[in-house]
């Protein structure tokens, strides 16, 4: 791929509560922007020396500090249709660890086929009673452990697993302000609640920034050596590429194999495997670019939004040709590019 992964996303822009009054922060060129701070690296500096900070400071900060963490690409979308409901009142409770926080129990065994009875395995079904659990009981899930694979047995078995891994953490409220003893995290866990509740606040800002942030993940982790999460990034990828592939080819993503290249390549049959580089997933998949017109998007050579340049597939076993493609729809919050080919 020799274009910047954040070519081809248009600006993204939120509005949210800072003190009593209402602020835009903006995505653009991948970077998180306060625009009503016009002294935002400043405000920064003095927040982590322990100065005042303003709400949208905070959220600059929590962007930084995700911008590399896998539990993003466990949490994220998956494609566009997923519809991914975080609160920022969550994540408010959260920070303040106050009464109601409640933990999960473990879910129970799995049945034969690995449904969970009584559940409907969507990632939709499925996403929301994960990121709770992960808010409020869970260490960070180890990287390189978990699964995100395709399919909804797949995914009962994660949610099943992650539970599972993580009973016995509970909430305590003492007199006051209500504390929390989380598992494996040691004696800060007051920052590690603050830490949780500014992802929360991240994925709050809606469809178009939860898309960027995993692009922002996918990209860091792309400069990076595979091997130190391997598991987690092939995941990773998994979770988004066979859901392409499937509604490419009219099969279900559990007929999809796919595995981790290395380097930054771009997309690749390799026998009955797709295999694809995790950049796919920032510059290709995040961008909204994964199947266009019929064709499965294979790498973007050249973009400069709303225009870009790429190799897709017509038909399996065929190569990938060069295509222009043009971004038709308004961004913004709904994160969902219609893109078109105009040129082929």
């Amino acid at each position: 791929m020799t274009a910047p992964w954040w070519a081809a996303f248009g600006p993204a822009e939120a509005t949210w509560h800072c003190g009593d009054q209402q602020h835009r922060l903006r995505w653009e060129v991948g970077r998180l922007t306060a625009v009503d701070h016009p002294e935002a690296e400043g405000e920064l500096v003095l927040a982590t020396l322990g100065g005042a900070q303003p709400d949208c400071i905070r959220l600059l900060r929590a962007w930084g500090e995700h911008r590399d963490n896998l539990d993003v690409l466990m949490l994220g979308p998956r494609s566009a249709t997923d519809t991914l409901t975080a609160d920022s009142c969550d994540a408010e409770r959260l920070g303040m660890a106050l009464p109601g926080w409640a933990g999960y129990p473990p879910l129970p065994g799995l049945a034969p086929g690995g449904a969970i009875p009584g559940m409907r395995l969507t990632w939709g079904s499925l996403w929301f009673r994960t990121l709770r659990s992960f808010a409020v009981n869970a260490r960070s899930l180890p990287r390189g452990t978990a699964a995100h694979g395709p399919g909804p047995a797949a995914a009962a078995a994660r949610v099943a697993r992650f539970h599972t891994a993580h009973a016995g953490a509970s909430l305590s409220h003492g007199p006051g302000r209500g504390r929390a003893f989380l598992r494996g995290m040691g004696q800060d866990v007051d920052r590690e609640l603050a830490r949780r509740a500014g992802l929360l606040e991240l994925l709050a800002l809606g469809p178009a920034f939860q898309f960027r942030l995993c692009a922002t993940v996918a990209a860091a982790w792309s400069e990076r050596d595979p091997r130190t999460a391997r598991p987690a990034l092939t995941a990773a990828l998994a979770g988004r590429l066979a859901p392409a592939v499937a509604a490419w080819l009219h099969i279900h993503p559990d007929e999809v194999r796919v595995s981790l290249a290395e380097g930054s390549g771009g997309l690749l049959r390799d026998g009955d495997r797709w295999r694809a580089g995790i950049r796919w997933v920032a510059a290709v998949w995040g961008a909204g670019l994964a199947v266009i017109d019929g064709h499965l998007v294979a790498d973007v050579t050249h973009a400069e939004f709303p225009n870009a340049d790429v190799l897709a597939l017509e038909a399996p076993g065929g190569e990938p040709a060069a295509l222009a493609v043009r971004c038709e729809s308004a961004t913004g919050s709904s994160q969902r590019p219609l893109w078109r080919i105009i040129r082929p």
